[in-house]
């Protein structure tokens, strides 16, 4: 089986180096490379195959957030993660916008590190601990709860969108729920299609938007 291929950018050597040592021996995942700009990476896009891309908030010339959003239009396979010293509600929110599927502080440690890179290698979203607070107030000043929730969705399916906001797995979900895999998939679809929303990323988003999620 293929590894996963992760690209790295960060002007900061000593994080890119510290980040590397997680890969060693590595069964799943494997650094295909780095940059410490924006113009390396954009070099590299036209020769390297690369499933997710993780990016400092804070890059000379274009921010990470900025990269994000053109590597979204250009190369919409790929999956971008942001990686940042500091967290505030503003590059959270930002971060969400340009497609991000998740947030990774730079002090994270390597277990967290690839529990997060499995998370959004199955296209769900991950973000380190210490974080959920600080994404709930992202969100939570912008918006006021939904009243209608309970008229468009079933109890069940208001569960079912809480846990994907938790970060939980179709398979966690299902033994959370005591259901069947294929019944938290069929929920999902149907959630989609009554909230006019294409992924999970969006899920999470309208979760913390409608005060369904304890995030």
């Amino acid at each position: 089986m293929s590894k996963t291929k992760v690209y790295i950018v960060d002007d900061h050597q000593i994080v890119i180096d510290g980040l590397e040592t997680y890969f060693f021996g590595n069964e799943e995942f494997e650094l295909v490379g780095f940059a410490n700009s924006s113009k390396k990476l954009f070099e590299d896009l036209g020769e390297l195959k690369i499933d997710v891309l993780i990016l400092d908030i804070n890059l000379p010339n274009l921010s990470g957030i900025q990269i994000a959003r053109i590597v979204k239009q250009k190369y919409n396979s790929i999956k971008t993660v942001f990686l940042s010293a500091n967290i505030d509600e503003n590059s959270l929110s930002d971060s969400i916008e340009a497609g991000g599927m998740g947030y990774f502080t730079k002090d994270i440690d390597e277990e967290d590190f690839f529990i997060g890179l499995n998370k959004i290698k199955k296209n769900e979203s991950y973000y380190s601990k210490g974080i959920h607070n600080t994404l709930f107030g992202a969100y939570s000043n912008k918006t006021n709860k939904n009243e209608f929730v309970s008229d468009v969705l079933s109890q069940r399916e208001v569960e079912v969108i809480k846990l994907f906001a938790d970060g939980l797995s179709f398979k966690e979900i299902a033994d959370e729920l005591c259901i069947s895999t294929r019944t938290v998939e069929s929920h999902k679809k149907n959630i989609l299609v009554k909230l006019d929303l294409k992924n999970t990323i969006e899920l999470v988003k309208y979760a913390i938007l409608n005060g369904i999620s304890d995030l």
